[in-house]
């Protein structure tokens, strides 16, 4: 089964300046509903810089058809990225202890790992309405490239795996040293192991980035779109839209379509994510690619 989507659904340069939406779709419930007439999923990263409130979940179950899947980026401070503290409801806040009420910004490794699972049974909670109505889909833990294989963090995945049962938790690295050989082969079995499925990605050839392959180490598998642009990705201080400016060709795409069935194993679902999210080159992409997964089952 093949699920294909975009990793935003309201960003501005696609409400702005493209024409997928039609223009009496003027709300965010009015877009929802119209891309939910094209994909049957779609990524939240809004998740990722702040804790979502429940309704937002109710919503959005409400605004979807039966089938639809909603696949949601972890906070940041579950990924060791820095966390303002704004971020956080004030009911979490409280619990940390007076000696962290002047800290701005929150850290994984720096917050009391009792706190940190605390914090993480309440983000999990906010997406029960989803759960309840069979449209979650899988929640994205998306570490840094200063996250590498060393001893601290195969503990933290470890931890991760016992505060994560019964939710898909689908794992993406952003540095090369987890996927390099030797490597591997470990890093395969320590996701297999966890029950975590490990996210494939798509992005610019740098010193640090993860090169395109495709694996699989859990019965969903999902492989996100970052684009190509190089240039954007080393420039600092640009637009976040500019550094997702990159639009795949057929031939890219193709390359990936028969990358993923040389390797898919049966009875898996596979969820394929643009996150070109520049004006509609994730919408053009993802729509490309549908057609072409149909042309390969009828191939078969």
């Amino acid at each position: 089964m093949f699920h294909v989507g975009t990793c935003s659904w309201t960003d501005k340069t696609l409400i702005e300046e493209s024409d997928f939406y039609p223009k009496e779709a003027k709300t965010p419930a009015a877009r929802l509903r119209f891309y939910a007439m094209h994909f049957d999923t779609v990524e939240i990263d809004s998740t990722f810089y702040a804790f979502p409130p429940e309704r937002n979940a109710v919503l959005w179950a409400e605004r979807t058809p039966q089938g639809f899947l909603f696949n949601v980026k972890a906070l940041s401070l579950f990924t060791f990225h820095r966390t303002p503290r704004n971020a956080l409801p004030l009911f979490l806040l409280k619990e940390l202890g007076s000696e962290w009420q002047k800290t701005e910004d929150l850290f994984t490794k720096d917050v009391p790992q009792a706190w940190l699972g605390e914090v993480l049974l309440a983000f999990l909670k906010t997406l029960h309405p989803l759960k309840e109505k069979a449209k979650l889909g899988y929640i994205l833990f998306q570490f840094p490239p200063w996250f590498r294989p060393e001893p601290e963090s195969l503990a933290y995945l470890e931890w991760l795996r016992k505060h994560t049962e019964g939710i898909t938790a689908a794992i993406e690295f952003r540095h090369r040293s987890w996927v390099e050989r030797p490597r591997l082969p470990h890093t395969l079995k320590l996701l297999k192991d966890l029950g975590f499925a490990l996210v494939c990605v798509d992005e610019p050839a740098l010193s640090w980035t993860i090169p395109p392959f495709f694996e699989t180490t859990h019965r969903v598998a999902v492989v996100r779109f970052h684009g190509r642009n190089k240039a954007a990705w080393q420039e600092k201080n640009l637009p976040v839209s500019e550094k997702f400016r990159y639009l795949y060709s057929r031939e890219e795409l193709i390359e990936w379509r028969e990358r993923i069935l040389a390797r898919l194993p049966q009875n898996t679902e596979t969820f394929i994510m643009f996150n070109n999210c520049y004006r509609d080159f994730a919408v053009r992409n993802a729509l490309e690619m549908q057609k072409l997964l149909k042309e390969g089952d009828r191939n078969v």
